[in-house]
């Protein structure tokens, strides 16, 4: 049984590689690539810079077309075994159509391990080092790491306000809020009104407010107590790297990354809908190649007299067409709060993996 696993497995592998080639080849000519000569036309940037930012962008399309190569891989290599009769030889000597699709879904499930490696360890960097050079060269200098205007609000367990950050000015790489104002609230009324010139992250020390004065608030009243050179007292745990991820575009973050932003919003008492089906996502779309295995490798089994190679890539864009399209209406409601986010992002592999299931039950009977 191994030798026959193994040979379906390299059946399939010759048109992965093909589809993997031919999709994103569509991806880079039909969006990736006119981008590229634009920048060259309204901002003269160097070749070997549009070179580094086609390899940038790579990566990012990868997780999308490597699950697309799956589908149209598993199709074609079934296919050309059904259409030379070998499936129907295999079935005759007694393998079950269950035996028959176990190489698809380890290939499947490989792929999906991949996919979700390249999402998580290479595309947030080369999504930020791309980001970093088009700031650059549109704008003539290196892209800021300090945010203006800060505004850092937090609630407490029952969505009441527990305390609100603002600064003028926050740099991200030294930990240094300007022109702060820290309030704090007590049983989600304001008790305490903290102004400071500066405030500086210390590592085992936290936040440290310099010259400033601290005001009492009751009742309406402003009351003030004491003007200080430092002041250390604060009841703010948010480190700068925290605070930081602001600032950073989510397409930028790793799993973990994203996580602990939506946790960090959450608690500002701000909706973070999309931000949650942006993360399910994180591992339901690389979830695709094992789906799209499953769904290819029965229609693949099914006699191929003609068409070939066209024939399945005909049967896959159909199948990816309807899939993105479940999987868009699935995001957006999601991120509108009318089904949950979990829900949203996998609603789509839910209905393939339903008609897979259909499909491989009927295919043994």
């Amino acid at each position: 049984m191994r030798l026959i696993y193994r040979y379906i497995t390299m059946e399939l592998l010759t048109p992965l590689i093909f589809g993997v080639a031919a999709f994103t080849g569509i991806f880079i000519g039909t969006d990736l690539l006119f981008e590229l000569i634009d920048y060259y036309n309204n901002y003269g940037v160097r070749i070997l810079t549009l070179v580094q930012l086609f390899f940038l962008n790579l990566p990012a399309i990868a997780v999308y077309t490597i699950p697309m190569a799956t589908l149209l891989g598993t199709i074609m290599g079934y296919g050309r075994l059904s259409g030379d009769g070998e499936i129907t030889a295999l079935r005759a000597s007694g393998i079950s159509i269950y035996k028959l699709v176990m190489p698809a879904l380890f290939l499947g499930l490989l792929m999906t391990l991949i996919t979700i490696g390249v999402n998580e360890f290479i595309v947030p960097q080369a999504n930020y080092l791309n980001e970093q050079i088009v700031w650059e060269f549109k704008h003539g200098y290196r892209r800021p790491t300090t945010q203006n205007n800060l505004m850092l609000p937090s609630r407490d367990g029952r969505g009441r306000p527990d305390f609100f950050l603002y600064a003028r000015s926050f740099d991200g790489d030294t930990g240094l809020m300007k022109g702060v104002i820290f309030q704090d609230f007590t049983d989600g009324k304001p008790v305490q009104l903290i102004e400071a010139e500066e405030a500086i992250w210390q590592d085992g020390g936290g936040w440290v407010f310099i010259n400033g004065r601290i005001i009492h608030l009751q009742a309406g009243e402003r009351i003030p107590a004491l003007t200080f050179s430092e002041y250390r007292n604060i009841p703010l745990s948010y480190q700068p790297a925290q605070v930081a991820k602001l600032n950073k575009n989510i397409d930028d973050m790793n799993f973990n990354e994203l996580r602990e932003f939506i946790r960090f919003q959450a608690r500002q008492g701000k909706n973070v809908n999309e931000e949650l089906v942006s993360l399910h996502q994180r591992l339901s779309i690389p979830f695709a190649n094992f789906i799209f295995a499953l769904l290819a490798a029965l229609l693949g089994i099914y006699p191929q007299r003609s068409g070939g190679s066209a024939t399945g890539m005909g049967i896959s864009i159909i199948v990816i067409f309807i899939y993105y399209t479940i999987m868009t209406i699935g995001s957006a409601l999601g991120e509108q709060g009318t089904i949950s986010p979990l829900f949203g992002a996998w609603v789509q592999n839910i209905v393939f993996l339903v008609i897979g299931g259909i499909m491989l039950y009927r295919a043994d009977k």
